[in-house]
């Protein structure tokens, strides 16, 4: 497994037909989970190009069984999306939940 850790923790899974880059930043939401368009210098689009709203269903729930099965109590304060990633569902989930799993085993 390969997870980048920065301000963000970052894992890329590919599988198939989707390819998604799960990026996190945890910590205390003010008002709700922020999400952040990470874009290239050569992208002039910057609309979403998959489903939003079951993006970050999916990362809330694979952080949320992290944390039930360690103990641990992460709180996602931001998301970063790449908008033309094209995830399949349940990646977004499985590479939640492997970047908390790696937090609370780390600590």
């Amino acid at each position: 497994m390969s997870v980048s850790e920065n301000i963000y923790y970052r894992r890329l899974h590919v599988t198939g037909p989707g390819c998604v880059l799960v990026s996190l930043k945890f910590g205390i939401p003010k008002e709700g989970v922020v999400v952040v368009k990470r874009l290239d210098q050569t992208q002039e689009n910057s609309h979403i190009q998959f489903d939003l709203d079951r993006h970050i269903k999916e990362i809330m729930d694979g952080v949320q069984e992290a944390n039930i099965k360690y103990g641990g109590k992460l709180q996602v304060e931001e998301i970063e999306v790449i908008p033309n990633d094209y995830p399949t569902r349940g990646q977004a989930k499985y590479a939640a939940f492997q970047i908390a799993e790696y937090i609370l085993l780390k600590n």
